[in-house]
């Protein structure tokens, strides 16, 4: 999910759940309120690793059967190497998970991994809730610290599995350059439940997030209508966001639900380029 400027400084992103990247083009004039080239690569780093953290916490729930999908190694992001350990504690209705990842570890989609990842799940009336966090975790070399907790319902409004991840988080770059991500999401499974199978299972998301650079500039980014996800797509397949800096606004679209890496980027001006999503 990641966004890239191509020449000049261009571009935006959203945080939360999608970001892209771009190769060439011409269509947008740029300001001093554009996002630069650093925004860009710094919160498609920053989106990319959560979107690493979401995938290993949500098949660490599957394999161990926490969400009715059945057990399937095969189908975790969780390499060999990882040691997974389980304290359970009656007397809080919870049980704590670290997944260990010693010092050096590379995950099942190719992400190197250091540290540990540590989950407290607690049961609830509608389904659980799950707190997040981390001790001298990496990804790829870069340093992670922070917190990220979700609460998931059995069923919405709609009679759907609902999961809302609320993230705060300090990005350490493997440059040395500190990055903040703060936002919350909220992921609606409206296909797939009724199969033990991850390959159709499809999520409509909204929600907002906090960018702050390391100039301590900040943007924002906010789902206007809902992002489409399949879980057989590595693409956000449609839905729009709007992102916002120095009062300059740009619409990123992802299309009409065709599983490609296109979407459109379009700024105040009605002035628009497409954009090709990169290949994470």
């Amino acid at each position: 999910m990641i966004l890239k400027v191509f020449n000049l400084r261009l571009l935006a992103i959203i945080g939360m759940v999608v970001l892209a990247s771009c190769s060439d083009g011409e269509g947008i004039d740029t300001t001093e309120t554009d996002l630069t080239t650093d925004d860009v690569e710094a919160v498609v780093l920053a989106d990319d690793i959560t979107a690493d953290i979401d995938n290993i916490l949500e098949d660490d729930d599957n394999d161990f059967n926490l969400l009715g999908k059945g057990v399937d190694q095969s189908k975790s992001s969780v390499s060999d190497c990882v040691v997974r350990t389980v304290e359970e504690n009656p007397n809080e209705n919870t049980v704590t998970i670290t997944l260990d990842f010693g010092e050096g570890c590379v995950g099942k989609r190719g992400r190197e991994f250091a540290g540990k990842i540590i989950i407290v799940y607690e049961k609830t009336d509608s389904g659980y809730s799950k707190s997040v966090t981390f001790e001298e975790l990496s990804i790829d070399g870069n340093q992670l610290e922070g917190s990220k907790s979700i609460v998931k319902v059995k069923e919405n409004g709609n009679g759907n599995k609902e999961a809302t991840h609320t993230v705060d988080l300090s990005l350490t770059l493997s440059s040395g350059e500190t990055v903040v991500l703060e936002g919350t999401r909220i992921r609606e499974k409206i296909e797939g439940d009724n199969t033990f199978l991850r390959g159709d299972d499809v999520y409509s998301i909204s929600g907002s997030w906090k960018f702050v650079n390391k100039y301590g500039i900040e943007f924002t980014g906010t789902i206007t209508e809902n992002l489409r996800r399949e879980y057989a797509c590595k693409y956000i397949v449609s839905g729009v966001t709007e992102i916002s800096k120095n009062g300059e606004v740009y619409t990123l679209d992802f299309g009409d639900g065709s599983c490609n890496n296109k979407a459109t980027l379009t700024n105040a001006n009605g002035e628009s380029m497409e954009i090709s999503l990169r290949n994470k």
